[in-house]
């Protein structure tokens, strides 16, 4: 069983999805912000257009934190749910990947005067996120900051201060 973990004391989670109807194909990206008490504290949604699957979760984690150093949140649990971003994230990529951009813009927010815990999460402790991305095929092309938690996702984020856990969904 799987479930949203709240962030310790004095810390924010940071929950980023990027979503992709085809590699590549038409993408999203979103992310939320919550304290210790599992609140929201901000988010975003961007419909991003044509991109592929790792293009889409890199702008996740970038517009993540552009918006949690902007909020003044020096202590940020970073959680993804792509284990080769995570990979990208904290091993880096050479210069000659096609993504090597995005992973220096997220590595020149992660090196400024904060502390950035970068952290792999299952799909089901990520659902606000994934339930944000989902959101963003509706919008237009571009980017929205969601001060309040948008409706469609209020029963996911409810569940995850409630603790409700989920079965791990294993592909065979």
């Amino acid at each position: 069983m799987v479930s949203w973990i709240r962030p310790g004391e004095g810390w924010v989670a940071l929950n980023t999805d990027g979503a992709s109807r085809g590699n590549p194909g038409l993408a999203t990206a979103a992310g939320v912000i919550r304290d210790s008490d599992g609140l929201w504290l901000g988010g975003f949604a961007l419909n991003i257009g044509i991109c592929s699957a790792p293009m889409a979760e890199l702008w996740d984690v970038y517009y993540g934190l552009v918006i949690a150093w902007d909020r003044g949140y020096r202590r940020v649990e970073l959680r993804v749910d792509s284990e080769l971003v995570v990979g990208f994230i904290r091993s880096g990529v050479s210069d000659a990947h096609p993504l090597s951009f995005l992973v220096r813009l997220c590595h020149g927010f992660i090196s400024r005067d904060w502390l950035v815990r970068v952290t792999h999460v299952y799909r089901e402790s990520n659902r606000l996120a994934d339930g944000l991305a989902a959101y963003a095929f509706s919008l237009e092309l571009g980017f929205l900051l969601l001060e309040d938690c948008p409706e469609v996702v209020d029963p996911i984020l409810f569940e995850d201060v409630n603790g409700t856990a989920f079965p791990r969904n294993v592909r065979s």
